[in-house]
C-alpha cells in the first residue's frame, strides 16, 4: 500500500473551508486591467489590495473548537530533523485521502468577509517584476485533485494578470502520479501540478521538472530560507529547488477522554508501555470496543513513527544495506503487530484510515492516529461527542518521532509557457495566500499547516483553530530518514508493507515479517549496484 494515501485526507477537510473562503476582488500591482467575466468591480468598501478575500455561506456557519482538544497539544522534547514521508508519489493512504477530498467540497460562498490576517501582504500583482506577463493571452493548464478549493484563487489571478487563463485538471489523488507519467512519455504534460511531495523528487531526477531557483532569485514571495527545513528538502533534487512547498500536516493522538474515565486511565500515554496498557484497559471484546485501530493495507506508514521512535533508521549510513530488520526494528514492529492483534478491531483490520474514523467517532476505538484534518471531521460529522475527545502527541520510546507529509506546486519541463506557469504558483506560494488555504479564517478555519517558518512564528496563525499549535510542535518530532531518498525505496517500502500486513493477520511472527522484507529490500537494492 502506497504511503500517498494517507495523508490525503488533511487536504479534504481544508478544501471545503476555502472554496467559501474565498471571493476574488479589488485590484492590485500594474497589471490591474478589468477582466471581464472573471470577478464583479468591487462594491463601496470592498477589498482592494489585490489579496484573495475570505468568503462566508448563507448563515452562521462557525465552528468552536473542542476546549480539551488544545490541552493536550504541548509537543514532546524535539529530536532531530523534520521527517517526510517518502511518498513514492504516494503519500497519505488511501483512506485519509479519500476523507481529505470529501471534507473540502465546495460551499457556495454568499458573503465577503475579511482576508486573513495572517502573512506578509504583498503586491500579489508585482511579484516578480523583472519577468513580464505574456502580450498575448496565454493558457496554463494545471492539474490537482483540489480544483474546486483553487477556482477563487484563480479567479483572482487571472483579473491580476488577464493574458493568463488558469485551466484546471482535475486528477484523483490516487491516480496523480500515474497520469502525469503517461503524460510524460507522451509528450502532453500540464504546464503546472499541484502535486505530493514524493512526486517531486520522482520527476526531478528524470529531468521532468523546471527547475525553480532563476525564477526564486527574481521573486518577492518565495524565499527558500524561510521553508521548514523538511519541506525545503523534499522539494529540493540535487540543490535546485523544483518545487514551491504548499502545504503540510503532521500525526498526533486523538483520544476519547469519555472512555479513559470510563476505563479509569488519568490521561493521555507518554510511552510505548503506557500506550499498550492503555489500549489493553479500552478493550472489551465481548462488547466490541477496542483499545486502537491497525489497517494492513495502510501498515507501513502508520509504523513508521514507532520504528523511528527507537532512534534507528531504515538503511545503512551508506545506503546500501537495509536496517530495518534489525532488533530495534524487530521491537517495534513486535510492539506495533501485538496492538493490531490483540487491541485493535478484528473487521477494521482489512480496511482503511476512512473507515477508521467512524471507529473514532462511534466510540468502537478510544485512540486514533491522525492529522490536524480530523479535528474538523470530527465537529463536522460528530458534533455530538464534543467534548468527549482530545489530541496529544504520540507516545514516544527513547526519542519521540512523527510523520509530515505536504503538497507543492511545480512547473514542467515540457509546458511552452513556463513564465507563466510559474507566476501562477509564485501567486499561491504568497504568504498571505499560503496562509488562507491552510489555516482559512475566523469563521472557517482550516486544518493543514503553512510550510514556511514566518507564518508558522506568526502569533495569530492559530488563532483560528487553536489545535493545529500541538501539531506543529510535533512536527519537530519528525525524522529525515535518508532512505527516502532512494529512488527504489517505494518498492521496498511494498514489501514491508505486505509482510507487515502478514504478520497482523497472524500468519508470520513480527520478527519473520521484517526480515521477509529485508530480503526483498536487500534484492532491490542490490540491483541498484
Amino acid at each position: 500500500m502506497s504511503s500517498r494515501n494517507a495523508r490525503f485526507l488533511a487536504l479534504f477537510a481544508i478544501l471545503v473551508l476555502l472554496t467559501p473562503l474565498i471571493a476574488a476582488c479589488g485590484n492590485g500591482g500594474t497589471n490591474n486591467q478589468a477582466n471581464t467575466g472573471q470577478a464583479t468591480t468591487p462594491a463601496e468598501g470592498e477589498n482592494t489590495s489585490g489579496d484573495v478575500t475570505a468568503t462566508e455561506p448563507a448563515g452562521d456557519t462557525s465552528t468552536s473548537e473542542p476546549t480539551e482538544a488544545t490541552g493536550d497539544t504541548a509537543a514532546t522534547e524535539a529530536p532531530e530533523a523534520v521527517a517526510t514521508i517518502p511518498d513514492q508519489a504516494e503519500g497519505r493512504p488511501a483512506g485519509e485521502e479519500t476523507a481529505i477530498a470529501a471534507a473540502t467540497a465546495p460551499i457556495e460562498a454568499t458573503a465577503a468577509v475579511e482576508a486573513t490576517s495572517i502573512g506578509e501582504k504583498l503586491d500579489l500583482g508585482n511579484l516578480s517584476p523583472a519577468i513580464p506577463d505574456p502580450k498575448e493571452q496565454v493558457t496554463v493548464t494545471f492539474a490537482s485533485w483540489v480544483g474546486d478549493g483553487l477556482k477563487p484563487f484563480v479567479a483572482r489571478f487571472e483579473k491580476l494578470h488577464p493574458n493568463i487563463k488558469i485551466k484546471l485538471q482535475d486528477v484523483p489523488a490516487e491516480q496523480m502520479q500515474d497520469k502525469l507519467t503517461t503524460q510524460i512519455a507522451g509528450g502532453n504534460a500540464p504546464d503546472a501540478a499541484f502535486v505530493d511531495n514524493g512526486t517531486v523528487g520522482a520527476f526531478g531526477t528524470r529531468n521532468a521538472l523546471v527547475n525553480l531557483d532563476p525564477y526564486i532569485a527574481k521573486s518577492a514571495a518565495v524565499k527558500p530560507d524561510d521553508y521548514v527545513e523538511a519541506f525545503a528538502k523534499a522539494a529540493t533534487v540535487k540543490g535546485s529547488m523544483y518545487g514551491l512547498p504548499f502545504d503540510g500536516e503532521s500525526t498526533g493522538l486523538f483520544y476519547r477522554t469519555d472512555l479513559f474515565q470510563q476505563a479509569g486511565i488519568d490521561g493521555p500515554p507518554e510511552t510505548w508501555e503506557e500506550f499498550m496498557d492503555a489500549a489493553k484497559k479500552l478493550t472489551n471484546k465481548e462488547k466490541k470496543q477496542y483499545g486502537f485501530v491497525v489497517f494492513a493495507p495502510e501498515a507501513t506508514y502508520y509504523w513508521y513513527p514507532w520504528y523511528w521512535q527507537t532512534g534507528a533508521r531504515l538503511l545503512s549510513e551508506d545506503g546500501k544495506q537495509v536496517a530495518f530488520n534489525g532488533e530495534e526494528g524487530k521491537r517495534a514492529t513486535e510492539f506495533y503487530v501485538d496492538l493490531a492483534r490483540n487491541y485493535s478491531p478484528p473487521d477494521l483490520l482489512n480496511s482503511n484510515s476512512w473507515d477508521g474514523r467512524v471507529a473514532f467517532g462511534n466510540g468502537k476505538v478510544g485512540m486514533y492516529v491522525a492529522g490536524a484534518w480530523f479535528a474538523g471531521t470530527l465537529l463536522d460529522e460528530y458534533p455530538k461527542i464534543k467534548g468527549k475527545w482530545a489530541t496529544a502527541p504520540l507516545p514516544k520510546d527513547k526519542q519521540c518521532a512523527t510523520t509530515i507529509a505536504g503538497d507543492s506546486l511545480v512547473v514542467f519541463e515540457q509546458s511552452k509557457n513556463k513564465d507563466a506557469a510559474w507566476k501562477w504558483i509564485e501567486f499561491l506560494s504568497a504568504p498571505q495566500n499560503m496562509a488562507l488555504w491552510n489555516v482559512g479564517t475566523k469563521r472557517n478555519p482550516g486544518s493543514l499547516l503553512p510550510p514556511r517558518k514566518s507564518l508558522l512564528n506568526d502569533p495569530q496563525v492559530f488563532a483560528n483553530n487553536p489545535i493545529l499549535k500541538g501539531f506543529a510542535e510535533q512536527m519537530e518530532c519528525g525524522v529525515s530518514d535518508p532512505a527516502f531518498d532512494n529512488e527504489q525505496w517505494y518498492e521496498i517500502e511494498e514489501a514491508i508493507n505486505e509482510n507487515l500486513g502478514k504478520a497482523i493477520y497472524g500468519d508470520i511472527e513480527a520478527a519473520d515479517a521484517m526480515d521477509e522484507a529485508a530480503l526483498a529490500g536487500q534484492d532491490i537494492l542490490d540491483a541498484q549496484k
